[in-house]
């Protein structure tokens, strides 16, 4: 048996990583962060659904693929939330497992907040369960 991966749990429909499915194909799954994990509204994961560690263990086609998830998401992000920015990354190894970081810098955030953790500033926007139902069934309309 092999190595336990979160994120393989999280696409089965377990784990603390489950959040809402915005987008899934055969290829890639697009979700939001979960509530309870100092979710900010805006916060995707862009992750290939086959266990690949990093972006050089991906096949041609996966890596088409999450570009194209990784630009509907931005411009998705864009169109819901009207954000300062929207910013993307691959980093961490927190998780061995595949996944792009895609998330809105919400509007009169102040400069001195790092561009990466909009989460450190306490007057930052918050979702409840019902914003993010709003939120997702938005997002879900722009990959369509």
């Amino acid at each position: 048996m092999g190595r336990f991966c979160a994120i393989c749990e999280k696409h089965r429909g377990a784990g603390e990583l489950v959040g809402p499915v915005i987008f899934a194909d055969d290829l890639v799954v697009v979700t939001h962060q979960p509530l309870g994990k100092g979710s900010s509204p805006g916060y995707l994961f862009v992750e290939t659904r086959r266990h690949a560690v990093t972006v050089a263990d991906l096949t041609e086609a996966e890596a088409a693929a999450v570009g194209w998830a990784v630009t509907r998401a931005a411009r998705a992000l864009r169109q819901e939330l009207a954000p300062e920015a929207v910013f993307s990354m691959v980093t961490g190894r927190s998780v061995a497992h595949f996944h792009q970081h895609v998330f809105a810098r919400p509007p009169g955030t102040p400069d001195a907040v790092p561009w990466h953790d909009t989460t450190s500033w306490p007057e930052r926007p918050r979702l409840d369960e019902a914003g993010l139902i709003d939120l997702v069934r938005g997002l879900r309309r722009r990959f369509a």
